[in-house]
Order: C-alpha cells, then structure tokens, then sequence
C-alpha cells in the first residue's frame, strides 16, 4: 500500500474497500461499468501487493477485458480511461458532505493510486475540482465573472488629444 508523507496513518484495506463501495454508488460511476472495473482492478491489485504489476497491458487485459493480443502502443483506451477515472474521483471528493473518509488518487504518470485519511489531508482531488469549477467560470464569463477581473471604471485616453477622461462603463 502506497504512504503518503511518510505518515504510518495509512488506511485499512477494509476503510479502502469501503470507499470503494461508496464511491461506485455515486452518480460518477453509475452508468460507467468500466470505471468501476477500473478502479476495483487498481484498488485490488495495490491491496493484494501486487502494484508492480499494474502497467497499461495488464489494465486493458483484465480489467478492460480488451483480450490477449490487446496493444497498449496502438489502442489508448487505458489512457482515456485513466483520465475519465481521475476526473471522477476528483469530483466525488469534489462533493464533499458525508464521504468515506478515505480518498483515492490516481497521480498523472502512474495507474497505482495513492489512499490517503480524508481527515488528515488536503487532496489534491478538491484542488482539482475548485480549479475545474474556476475554469467553468472562465470559460462561461458572464457579467459577475467579468466584474471581478474588470474595475467599474477605468482610464480612457481621448485618441484626439490625449487627454485622460474617466468612464463610469465597464
């Protein structure tokens, strides 16, 4: 099992399994067999001490059931996958309220995830998801979004003169 900050206040397999359970109930992963066949696959493989054995073929073989003459090279469904499993773990913690007290991260670069005590911790899940909510905004600007990066007035140079004039528009 992955240590996080070199803290011995790792979670128990059952507080993780729980998690889990919690967590594929969610409204992230109703509709997605394969997330949860992905992440019990990961979660499964850490618990039982066989991480090393986590590398793309063995996650598109077993637990995307891609078969055996499965290309991790030519078919990127473990990477795709991997990427829609960080976004929904990241908005499940995102949630909040009564969640496990458990988080589970998959960092960018590996497939083994890291179990880290809700309690203790900032995770970087909720990093995630306030700057996701932040590029909603950025993306979606309205007037309040662009009243908080705009003053009400500003300095406009008449192009005539030169001269600097208030403007009470935004």
């Amino acid at each position: 099992m992955t240590v996080v900050n070199g803290s011995d206040d790792t979670p128990t397999a059952e507080e993780i399994r729980s998690a889990v359970e919690h967590i594929v109930a969610g409204p992230g992963f109703r509709r997605s067999p394969q997330l949860v066949a992905f992440l019990h696959f990961l979660v499964e493989a850490v618990l039982c001490g066989r991480a090393e054995h986590i590398k793309s073929y063995t996650i598109g073989v077993e637990a995307l059931k891609r078969g055996e003459r499965f290309d991790p090279q030519r078919d990127p469904i473990v990477r795709v996958e991997a990427a829609r499993l960080r976004k929904a773990l990241a908005s499940s913690f995102a949630r909040g309220g009564a969640g496990p007290p458990v988080t589970i991260e998959i960092p960018l670069g590996s497939y083994v995830p890291v179990f880290r005590r809700r309690n203790n911790h900032r995770s970087i899940t909720n990093l995630i998801a306030i700057l996701m909510g932040a590029l909603r905004c950025a993306r979606a600007p309205s007037r309040a979004n662009h009243l908080l990066f705009f003053p009400l007035r500003r300095t406009l140079r008449n192009r005539a003169t030169g001269a600097a004039r208030k403007s009470s528009t935004g």
